[in-house]
């Protein structure tokens, strides 16, 4: 009856030592799983890293590049602004030379386009002066 027991307990100790290996080489598998996992979602985030640190630069270089064209804009638009500011200031004598090239005197070159006495006078000079040169 000894033998048997002792059988009894070889058993249930070899039984207990085949648990245990099956256990362990679950667990080594799952080890290298997880590390092999582990590996991989390193490299993505690496990667991702890189990604982030070029759309980055990409992000600095657009905004410098934004700024540059909004200060072109402004000066585009200080130049027009310029330059409509010297076509209304212009316009009062272009008017007042096509009258006089009409035949317009003096006064009637203050009434009609704003200028003042002397203005009116210069012009009528310069235009007859043109006139009898030509």
């Amino acid at each position: 009856m000894i033998t048997e027991i002792l059988m009894l307990l070889t058993s249930v100790a070899l039984l207990g030592v085949s648990i245990q290996s099956i256990a362990l080489l679950r667990v080594n598998r799952s080890h290298k799983e997880v590390a092999e996992i582990l590996q991989g979602a390193q490299q993505r985030v690496k990667q991702m890293e890189q990604e982030l640190g070029a759309l980055c630069s990409a992000a600095v270089g657009a905004g410098e590049h934004v700024v540059k064209l909004e200060q072109k804009v402004k000066r585009i638009i200080e130049r027009q602004n310029l330059l409509e500011l010297r076509a209304s200031s212009d316009r009062p004598y272009s008017q007042a030379s096509q009258l006089v090239h009409r035949g317009a005197d003096i006064k009637e070159l203050v009434d009609s386009c704003g200028l003042t006495r002397g203005e009116a006078e210069l012009l009528v000079m310069m235009q007859r002066g043109t006139a009898g040169t030509a």
